[in-house]
């Protein structure tokens, strides 16, 4: 159980050690309980986990796909983008600062994971895109206390239980080797994207974990984590065990799940 050991080391890093306490000094304050975040049933965490995983990487493919059409100079004007769903493939939409607001300035069509070629966007932004960037922009103006990396990656999605807008934001490394497992936030944005309804950090900590390596004896099993503001996984480990291909044990009060990409089982209680 070495990766729960780490785990907990690192939930401990910066902790200040107290002197030694006299016999008379005053008990110390207990620690504050973990805010409890909004639950949700094991399928929607798993469609969720998975409609995240492939939003963030069709943006990362058709960023990559921006930056060299342009020579790795990307337009003094970009400001952002928008993804939306279109049949079997995720449209990117690259923005262009407008005065106050935002145009469409240049599409990337994502298919299983690979992004066509950049062209100039033939649409105005919809209403809808213009309500799906603000939802983005309003998140990240409300982050709060746990911001874990800078910057943080954005996901934006259609909340199917209301007319609203889901919005994450993804605590981010370019280290290969490691897993952020902790400090990802979760919003309920109002459908005119201007408005947080809820917000939700998935986690108790940031929480950077090493990713298993293959050693002598074969390839690891998985990680192991802990999940102290909920009851089972978030989409947040779903997420992270597809884009790292990697299963992913979650030690949720007395049960322990396994999250194999989209698929989550408990294995103990």
């Amino acid at each position: 159980m070495r990766i729960v050991a780490l785990a907990v080391a690192a939930a401990l890093a910066g902790v200040a050690v107290p002197a030694l306490a006299q016999d008379n000094a005053p008990a110390p304050a207990p620690a504050p309980a973990p805010v409890r975040i909004e639950e949700w049933p094991t399928a929607r965490v798993a469609a969720m986990g998975q409609a995240i995983f492939e939003q963030d990487r069709a943006a990362s493919v058709a960023t990559d796909a921006f930056v060299a059409h342009f020579n790795r100079q990307p337009p003094a004007d970009l400001t952002g983008w928008v993804v939306t769903p279109e049949r079997n493939a995720q449209r990117v939409r690259f923005l262009r600062a407008d005065g106050e607001g935002v145009k469409s300035g240049w599409d990337v069509v994502v298919r299983n994971g690979v992004a066509g070629s950049v062209e100039e966007a033939a649409t105005p932004l919809s209403e809808a895109e213009q309500a799906q960037f603000r939802a983005r922009n309003t998140a990240a103006t409300n982050v709060g206390r746990l911001r874990c990396s800078s910057p943080m990656n954005a996901v934006v999605l259609d909340d199917p239980q209301s007319d609203g807008w889901l919005v994450w934001l993804l605590t981010s490394t370019t280290d290969a080797n490691i897993v952020p497992v902790g400090g990802h936030y979760r919003f309920h944005i109002s459908a005119d994207g201007g408005t947080v309804v809820r917000r939700d950090i998935l986690s108790n900590t940031c929480l950077d974990m090493p990713r298993p390596q293959r050693s002598a004896q074969g390839q690891p099993v998985g990680m192991v984590v802990s999940q102290i503001v909920s009851d089972g996984p978030v989409e947040t480990h779903v997420f992270l065990s597809l884009q790292n291909r990697l299963t992913i044990f979650v030690l949720a009060g007395e049960k322990v799940f396994q999250v194999n990409g989209a698929r989550i089982r408990e294995v103990r209680r």
